[in-house]
């Protein structure tokens, strides 16, 4: 189904199962898709709403007035619980999504029951990084597309050197996805990528945070390593921390069962 925000632009919230609700919020460059193997799980015993964020998957994209602050985004996951009619929810987001999961504790805990938020970092882009995705970015906004050049740089991000080395599915499908990514999504992608890259530091809010919060991190992520979460995991109180082994940034997909186990077992508690 689609939901209208934003003056009459769609965006996509895919529903499973029935019973107490979970949203979930992919990683930057991925879309909803990025779920199946959590959606699979969860749909028997809860109700999962899967969202594509504006120019990602069949969501629309953008104008250049409309703001991409991951403060927007995160208004955008309240508007559609409205929309849907769901006072209270479990939040499950990984990168981008860890990223507004933050957001949504601070600023809409009485919304959000518990978080499980994956390979993500409220705190500020170290410079280096940050100079490198700016530059990424800037090359992407030029060109209007992702040429295999490029993908050939982002792909091996998001996965564990294993993944990369031997180049399996979820390296050749994610690379694809990238160089068949739609023009008139591109703005959009360039945009969310400057708001995530650029963000805020919230760490010294995070103190402040009174929901349960799972922290899951893969043990190989190269954007987002395991420290950071470890950091993030020290300044919320009711929180605990999971280290992915064998898995990237991608930590869901590349050991899917292991996430899975802890997901129910956090939701359980």
């Amino acid at each position: 189904m689609y939901v209208t925000l934003r003056e009459n632009k769609k965006i996509k919230v895919n529903i499973l199962g029935e019973g107490e609700p979970i949203i979930f919020v992919h990683s930057y460059l991925w879309d909803s898709n990025l779920w199946k193997p959590q959606l699979e799980k969860l749909s028997k015993n809860f109700k999962c709403i899967s969202i594509d964020l504006w120019g990602h998957g069949e969501s629309d994209p953008l104008s250049k007035e409309d703001s991409c602050s991951l403060k927007d985004l995160t208004l955008d996951i309240i508007n559609i619980a409205n929309e849907l009619d769901i006072n209270q929810f479990n939040y499950i987001g990984l990168s981008v999504g860890a990223m507004l999961g933050t957001y949504l504790a601070l600023d809409y805990s009485d919304r959000v029951k518990k978080l499980i938020l994956m390979d993500g970092y409220s705190g500020s882009e170290p410079v280096l990084t940050q100079e490198k995705y700016l530059s990424l970015l800037n090359s992407i906004e030029n060109l209007r597309y992702i040429p295999e050049e490029l993908a050939n740089i982002i792909t091996p991000m998001f996965f564990s050197k294993n993944e990369t080395l031997i180049e399996g599915i979820l390296y050749k499908n994610f690379k694809n996805e990238l160089i068949n990514k739609k023009e008139k999504n591109i703005d959009t992608i360039v945009k969310l990528g400057r708001a995530i890259f650029q963000r805020e530091n919230l760490l010294d809010r995070m103190k402040n945070i009174k929901n349960p919060i799972l922290f899951l991190v893969g043990e190989e992520d190269m954007p987002r390593p395991p420290h950071e979460s470890l950091q993030m995991s020290s300044l919320v109180k009711n929180s605990d921390l999971v280290i992915i082994p064998k898995a990237g940034h991608i930590s869901n997909l590349e050991n899917p069962s292991f996430v899975n186990t802890q997901i129910v077992d956090f939701l359980n508690k």
